[in-house]
């Protein structure tokens, strides 16, 4: 795992080197293959300070509003739990300056998330039947299934069934 992060890091420093140099699409390889080993690795605070330096690299670096936008919020997120104050101060100010330029939304109560789909209460799309049939059963799910006897997917014939003859 450490070889990863090591790895990670080198591409990391490769892609800034390049994009200072101009080269964006060298850099955009090199932050790609950044972020392939970085999602490889555990979760866990280097990785997350890599993944939030990347990305905000990334946003900075690309040409198309959409990807940049998307490599933002990721890199904003990232910042956010690793509690590593030079890499949260950079998101800050990208975040800002994004809001600035009209770009995005300021973040309600503080936070850079994506909404959630209008209806849903816990983002899922489809599922508001199921939250509201849970709501009608005061919170409880019934199980189906193998259980107190009763036959499912799988289940074995009682030793002697006749019809098995």
């Amino acid at each position: 795992m450490r070889e990863l992060l090591y790895e990670a890091a080198k591409h990391y420093r490769r892609g800034k080197a390049l994009a200072e140099r101009g080269d964006a699409e060298d850099a955009a390889v090199a932050f790609e293959e950044a972020l392939r080993e970085l999602h490889a690795v555990r979760p866990q605070r280097m990785r997350d300070v890599l993944l939030a330096q990347v990305y905000l690299s990334r946003h900075q670096l690309s040409p198309d509003e959409a990807d940049a936008a998307a490599d933002l919020r990721l890199g904003y997120a990232y910042a956010r739990t690793t509690g590593e104050p030079n890499v949260r101060a950079l998101a800050e100010r990208l975040w800002r300056e994004a809001v600035a330029a009209g770009r995005h939304r300021a973040p309600a109560h503080g936070q850079a998330t994506a909404r959630k789909p209008s209806g849903s209460p816990n983002g899922n799309v489809g599922s508001d039947a199921r939250d509201q049939g849970r709501r009608q059963e005061g919170g409880r799910r019934e199980r189906r299934g193998r259980r107190a006897g009763k036959g499912g997917r799988g289940a074995r014939p009682p030793m002697g069934d006749p019809g098995l003859d």
